[in-house]
């Protein structure tokens, strides 16, 4: 598995700290377009925010492929 750059976590921090103080959000994952995993709050796996990350990415190919098709 990949390591996290100093800056994500330099990050971890501020995300975490949104989690623990919003009611009602358990985790907080940020993703890069390409599938990889920016930052992701204490508590949550590495292997499941490097999965979350693959499945945004395909998201994001799908919808700028509709477009495409759609002429947006």
């Amino acid at each position: 598995m990949r390591e996290m750059s100093q800056a994500a976590r330099g990050i971890n921090w501020l995300i975490t700290d949104f989690v623990n103080n919003v009611p009602g959000v358990a985790h907080t994952v940020v993703v890069s377009a390409d599938g990889l995993p920016l930052a992701f709050s204490d508590g949550f796996p590495k292997d499941r925010a490097d999965q979350l990350a693959a499945v945004a990415a395909g998201l994001i190919s799908l919808t700028q492929g509709a477009s495409r098709v759609f002429e947006g």
